[in-house]
């Protein structure tokens, strides 16, 4: 690794974690007594909408922005979005600065051009509404919270990859490479979404963008709207990105821990990289208490996902599946409604509690590929190449022929047990509606080792037959999970009939509260 990259990242740490300044500046203020509410109500919607934790910010910046959509007013906006974050306890109390709320609204100024122009785009209006609140919400984000050492981290990575990287394939332009392993990268570090994405790729195109663009600029986005929108998502669309994202994941998770060890060990760093001993010694350290947060995650990631499964499915057991049973197909048996609830929890529990890292092994391989990643000992070269596309061809239609037979099969077995026992069409349909939720939730929690773990296990015949039978299933329920929110009618009903009136009682709520609290000090 080149030495002023890795200076450039403990740069950005030490300012990370430098001393605040102390002015007295004046903070935005609410009560934590409808903050309270708030909050709870937040834990409610997000447990409708399971998400990665690190998104759930984000994801309500933008819903309270397609709440308020079309409104002109930025400073109204501004604040109102900012005391509903700290309601929901998304931001501290006491602690964001007033002069925040001209920041957030020069940002929402900055935009207003860019939708006007989608609203001139006629059938793509919508995509293009949709497309810039990911890119707005994003950029308020970090703003109100800059992600200044994840960022470095992910330059480091880059830059140290494509040192050593070797491009074996011709499906990604010489002309694309750069840019496509920066996405990687973002993917693989930081886990980042599309909308995150977007914003990043738009930026990178426009690096004046998310300082103070002139009006020359912003007018020049507007007038290229379709255009812009059109080259950022054929980058992330890119038929090769999935395989180079999955590439670089594997060769950054050493780079985790060395930002742990960065950040732990600023003051004397140097001098720990120096000495071998010291070095492996902080890795273990560091390791360890990555070992310890991910079993913590997994349990809570867990908690969520029963909660959002027992949640919707007890909601949909009573409005729909006991109405069926008890007036259309006269059972009045409880077990599979019962089982339709409980089951699927349990099934996720067992999943996600399996879960095992082989820590003292993938210590060893963590401190070895950081060794030969800072140069302490010989550099990999990396190679990065193209499987045989295996999707096309008569071979391809043979193989999805069999995916979707071996589907069929395990929907055919299940469906007839459960018949076997008296359940109805309807309680069938919502089992294996939420089996595939399951074992899609159960997977995509166990695949979270992966941030961790250096090398995966190539399986055996258990593994080979859960791939025949189960990954069917699995994608299933990924699929479901994607186009879930789009249908959720519990959501809509949520964002769209409560939210609105909820928050602005909240608002008249503290009002009133404010206006006793000064008629007490008048006293």
């Amino acid at each position: 690794m080149e030495e002023a990259y890795l200076k450039a990242f403990l740069a950005t740490i030490a300012r990370s974690q430098a001393p605040k300044e102390t002015k007295e500046n004046e903070t935005i203020s609410v009560s934590e007594t409808v903050s309270a509410a708030a909050s709870v109500y937040e834990n409610v919607r997000n447990a409708l909408e399971y998400d990665e934790e690190h998104l759930l910010r984000r994801n309500a910046i933008r819903r309270i922005l397609k709440r308020r959509f079309g409104e002109e007013d930025v400073i109204s906006l501004s604040s109102d979005l900012l005391h509903e974050l700290i309601w929901a306890r998304y931001l501290p109390n006491n602690a964001v600065p007033t002069k925040t709320l001209d920041e957030v609204a020069a940002i929402l100024r900055k935009f207003q051009p860019l939708f006007v122009q989608a609203e001139e785009a006629g059938k793509n209006t919508h995509h293009f509404n949709l497309w810039l609140l990911d890119v707005l919400s994003t950029e308020i984000e970090y703003k109100l919270s800059p992600p200044l050492v994840e960022e470095g981290l992910v330059g480091l990575v880059y830059q140290n990859i494509k040192s050593r990287l070797e491009w074996a394939t011709s499906q990604i332009k010489p002309e694309d490479r750069e840019l496509q392993l920066y996405v990687a990268v973002h993917r693989a570090v930081l886990k980042s979404n599309r909308a995150t994405l977007r914003y990043r790729v738009f930026v990178l195109y426009f690096p004046d963008w998310s300082k103070a663009p002139t009006s020359e600029l912003v007018e020049h986005v507007a007038g290229r709207l379709p255009q812009i929108i059109e080259t950022v998502e054929n980058q992330l669309n890119h038929s090769s990105g999935e395989r180079l994202f999955r590439f670089v994941r594997q060769r950054s998770v050493a780079f985790t821990i060395l930002r742990d060890v960065c950040e732990k060990h600023s003051g004397d760093i140097e001098d720990i990289l120096s000495d071998e001993k010291r070095f492996r010694q902080a890795v273990a350290e560091a390791a360890a208490i990555r070992y310890d947060k991910f079993r913590v995650r997994v349990h809570r990631s867990i908690i969520r996902a029963i909660v959002f499964i027992l949640f919707t499915k007890s909601i949909l057991a009573l409005l729909v599946e006991l109405p069926f049973d008890r007036l259309v197909a006269k059972d009045s048996s409880w077990t599979p409604l019962l089982t339709n609830i409980l089951f699927h929890p349990l099934v996720l529990a067992v999943i996600g509690l399996t879960v095992h890292i082989p820590e003292k092994k993938n210590t060893e391989l963590l401190f070895a590929e950081l060794q030969s990643v800072l140069g302490l000992d010989k550099v990999k070269i990396l190679r990065f190449s193209q499987r045989r596309p295996w999707a096309k061809g008569g071979m391809g239609i043979l193989f999805a022929t069999l995916y979707s037979l071996a589907l069929l099969l395990f929907v055919g077995i299940v469906s007839y047990i459960l018949h076997s026992f008296d359940f109805s069409i309807v309680s069938i349909f919502f089992f294996l509606f939420f089996l595939s939720l399951v074992t899609f939730f159960g997977f995509k929690i166990r695949g979270s080792r992966r941030e961790l773990v250096m090398t995966e296990g190539t399986g055996g015949w258990g593994s080979a037959l859960f791939d025949i039978f189960f990954l069917p299933v699995v994608r299933t329920g990924r699929w479901i999970s994607i186009r879930a929110p789009r249908v959720n009618i519990l959501l809509f009903f949520l964002d769209f009939i409560i939210e609105a009136p909820f928050k602005a009682a909240i608002k008249l709520i503290e009002g009133w509260l404010a206006f006793l609290r000064e008629k007490k000090e008048e006293i």
